[in-house]
């Protein structure tokens, strides 16, 4: 069932005032046809609703939605008839004080469904925007971060035991101590001087921690061993033979 004042013949009588009152002001002017001098819609709606053209205490308490106050010296009842015209002009689209939003809601109910929904459109759509760019700079900070975890691995692989400490110096203010602490628990394979560290790996061994074994790890291991991990450190470029050279 559609609420009456939804309908196409309306029940209101105010609305329905306001909309005759409109096309009154129209036809006549199609007709060249003679108008009151000032606010000829506002007089018309009046006319229509209350039976009378002119504008007073009484009437304007009779407006719904304006809960017109007599007392209060800051509108009169000449401004009043002033924005009513405006408003009954632009057919409901300019509604302003002393005129409430209840007003133009009683008198065209269309244009503030209208003016809602296309406020919650675009407030959707102003939430989904913020939400691509949100996402877009959530990757972008992903991908810097991956970026910087591949750097940090990329420097780590070409450390020896003596030199872990140094990188960690470098990293430890750029990533988070649990994901440099799983680089070097990776690296450390390799060198078999730090095998005896695996009995840490499941304790959640603290980075500061392993980086402490294993200073106390290099400072026992023989010096040939020291040398044999170093050269173990891929710190140079592959030579690839070129065909024509000697």
């Amino acid at each position: 069932m559609i609420a009456s004042h939804l309908s196409l013949v309306t029940l209101n009588p105010a609305r329905q005032a306001a909309l005759q009152a409109i096309a009154e002001v129209e036809q006549r002017q199609e007709d060249n046809k003679r108008l009151p001098s000032e606010n000829p819609h506002a007089r018309a709606f009046m006319r229509r609703l209350m039976g009378s053209s002119r504008l007073n205490a009484r009437s304007a308490q009779q407006i719904p939605g304006l809960a017109w106050d007599p007392s209060f010296k800051l509108w009169t009842l000449k401004m009043l008839e002033d924005e009513l015209e405006r408003f009954l002009r632009s057919r409901g689209e300019y509604c302003f004080s002393p005129l409430t939003s209840e007003v133009q809601h009683a008198l065209f109910p269309d244009i503030v469904y209208r003016k809602t929904t296309r406020s919650d459109r675009n407030r959707k759509l102003s939430s989904a925007r913020f939400q691509r760019r949100e996402d877009k700079r959530r990757c972008q900070q992903a991908m810097l971060h991956q970026n910087l975890v591949s750097q940090a691995r990329t420097d780590l692989n070409f450390q020896s035991p003596e030199t872990v400490s140094t990188w960690y110096s470098r990293w430890r203010d750029e990533l988070d101590a649990r994901e440099l602490a799983l680089l070097v628990w990776s690296w450390q394979t390799r060198f078999g001087s730090l095998s005896e560290l695996e009995w840490l790996r499941y304790g959640d061994t603290p980075l500061y921690a392993l980086l402490y074994e294993i200073r106390c790890i290099v400072m026992e291991t023989p010096e040939p061993v020291r040398a044999a991990e170093r050269w173990r450190v891929p710190n140079k470029l592959p030579h690839r033979h070129t065909p024509g050279e000697c």
